[in-house]
């Protein structure tokens, strides 16, 4: 059992570490062994992520009083967090794929740019493309309309080049 002093530096501790916290999710941890946590926190790592296990109360204590607090009522049982304050669709993803070899493993709920989401809209998520997928796909949108354009304004430049063309072959013949 944590002395009431142990508990407030756990507390202070998690509250500096989720301050920058731009995306928190809160997945049940029921039945993992340790190896799996360990390949689990692994994948979190690679993700740029953190994943730590914390007492419900001191999860309690450290978001109260912040956009977080959302997240209170869904803190019973044994609980982790998976956190960033980078790219939470990379976590996001990390996570889903964790969750197919092991459904011990599940999303509760999760914390996104400033709102509490339930486990159907966090697992969601990670079904999204990524940020570079995107920024690809809008690109090739905006460059498809100026290819045509310059098709459109090639065709009648191409067209009296190959008419002067014809023009000096049969003069030349």
């Amino acid at each position: 059992m944590l002395t009431r002093e142990q508990k407030r530096e756990q507390f202070e501790s998690l509250r500096a570490t989720l301050d920058g916290v731009s995306t928190l999710f809160l997945v049940s941890n029921r039945g993992l062994d340790v190896n799996e946590v360990n390949e689990l926190r692994s994948q979190v790592r690679h993700a740029n992520g953190s994943y730590r296990v914390v007492k419900n109360s001191v999860v309690k204590l450290a978001v109260q009083g912040t956009p977080m607090e959302g997240l209170t009522p869904f803190l019973a049982g044994p609980n982790a967090l998976a956190y960033t304050a980078g790219d939470g669709l990379a976590l996001a993803k990390a996570l889903r794929e964790f969750i197919k070899n092991h459904p011990a493993l599940a999303f509760e709920r999760a914390y996104l740019e400033g709102q509490v989401v339930d486990s159907v809209e966090a697992a969601k998520i990670a079904d999204l493309p990524s940020r570079e997928q995107l920024v690809s796909k809008l690109l090739f949108l905006l460059q498809s309309p100026m290819r045509r354009l310059a098709v459109v304004l090639n065709g009648p430049v191409q067209k009296l080049a190959v008419a002067l063309h014809a023009i000096a072959e049969q003069k030349d013949a």
